[in-house]
């Protein structure tokens, strides 16, 4: 049993990342009640290796990185874990018709959508994909941030997250052009960050 002392200290340094925890797993999951067991699941995990904390580990980091392998190990207990999705490559053509300066069609649909809309996208995108889109367009993480949570190397990272975005753009523009009605109505986008 640990002292009250090792108890406070554990809650004081981890209390202000619940909720931005939560959010990840959140975002991450198919349904609230597993974000709160996979985020219970990290804080229990955080508690049992607290002994082994680094003073030079970012807590938040540190908890992230735990998350990550509780998620992974959630998608490989339920066997949920997606076959990895064909490339897109740069002569695909619904993403090549705009050039660079001018706004393309990925930026034109996410505008039309809702967060809900968005946050289905993310969460259809293979495992590999979404958690590096989530760490980095979410979270605004750092690659070498992202690298040390997913135990990757930083071209890695970069190179899924490459992947991811074109997979998600290429999820939420054929969401639009299967209801073309959805992308005449303006939502108000949130910034994850808020």
């Amino acid at each position: 049993m640990r002292s009250t002392g090792s108890r406070q200290q554990f809650d004081t340094l981890v209390r202000p990342w619940r909720y931005r925890l939560y959010g990840v797993a959140q975002r991450q999951s198919a349904s609230p009640e597993i974000a709160e067991d996979w985020t219970q699941e990290t804080l229990l995990r955080a508690w049992r290796d607290f002994g082994q904390l680094d003073d030079q580990i970012a807590i938040y980091a540190w908890l992230l990185r735990i998350l990550n392998r509780v998620v992974a190990d959630g998608y490989r207990r339920d066997n949920r874990r997606q076959q990895l999705a064909p490339v897109l490559t740069t002569g695909d053509a619904a993403l090549s018709e705009h050039p660079c300066a001018a706004p393309g069609p990925f930026e034109h649909v996410l505008k039309h959508q809702t967060d809900a809309q968005v946050m289905a996208a993310v969460h259809d995108l293979p495992d590999n994909f979404r958690q590096v889109v989530l760490l980095r367009d979410f979270e605004d993480l750092s690659y070498q941030d992202i690298a040390q949570i997913l135990d990757l190397a930083p071209g890695t990272v970069m190179s899924r997250l490459s992947r991811g975005r074109r997979l998600l753009a290429e999820r939420l523009i054929k969401v639009a052009s299967d209801n073309p009605a959805a992308s005449n109505n303006t939502h108000t986008r949130v910034n994850p960050h808020e």
